[in-house]
């Protein structure tokens, strides 16, 4: 077997069980205190997503929220339409981090028959910017890369987005690189040489992240 997992992919949850479980767990409070606006924290716990990610989301207008009292505030309305328009008709984005041209037009190829959306990132500062930029449902990350290599740029990768799903690429699983990523959190190994229906698993694994922009809802949900 060409690749190793040494954690679940994270991020991979069906966005309607999250909502479902939430939605279990609060069930014992009654309509008169269910306040239709949401805390951060709330909406972390509700999509089950880092908060850090949710203030990401919130900062670059991504989620609809409003500011009351210099804090944000999310109506459930919004976020199960926000929701919603991010679970239908649109495709995985994923980030490829290679140097190397053939590898990276070998990722896209696998990704466009699987429907999803490939961006390519020859360095892990590229990268980094472009993580930095938008939310991945997926990277697919080298090892050796030129400049930083890819167990430094995986641990910035972190910071930025703890949520996103990261396949190490390497040909050497015992080298310091893959125990020097180990530090910033359990991932998944894919082992060259790189088999195309092994790509194509991991891609079918994850399930699209919920993105979406909406004009910041009034107070009062109106």
């Amino acid at each position: 077997m060409g690749w190793l997992l040494l954690q679940q992919l994270g991020g991979s949850q069906n966005v309607g069980v999250r909502r479902r479980r939430w939605r279990e767990r609060n069930s014992d409070r009654s309509p008169q205190e269910e306040s239709p606006w949401l805390n951060v924290s709330q909406v972390a716990r509700y999509l089950n997503l880092h908060l850090m990610t949710v203030y990401r989301y919130l900062k670059t207008g991504e989620m609809p929220a409003s500011k009351v009292g210099g804090r944000w505030r999310v109506h459930r309305k919004d976020l199960e339409a926000w929701i919603e328009a991010g679970e239908t008709g649109s495709r995985k984005r994923v980030l490829i981090v290679d140097d190397e041209p053939e590898v990276a037009d070998f990722f896209a190829e696998i990704l466009s028959r699987e429907g999803a959306l490939a961006q390519v990132a020859q360095s892990a500062e590229e990268a980094l910017q472009q993580v930095s930029q938008q939310p991945f449902d997926l990277v697919f990350l080298d090892l050796f890369l030129p400049g930083m290599d890819g167990a430094e740029a995986f641990g910035q990768i972190r910071k930025l987005d703890p949520d996103v799903p990261v396949v190490l690429i390497t040909g050497y699983p015992d080298s310091d690189l893959v125990a020097k990523a180990l530090r910033f959190g359990a991932v998944f190994l894919l082992f060259k040489p790189l088999a195309a229906e092994e790509i194509a698993r991991l891609v079918r694994s994850v399930r699209r992240r919920t993105t979406g922009r909406f004009p910041p809802p009034q107070p009062g949900g109106q």
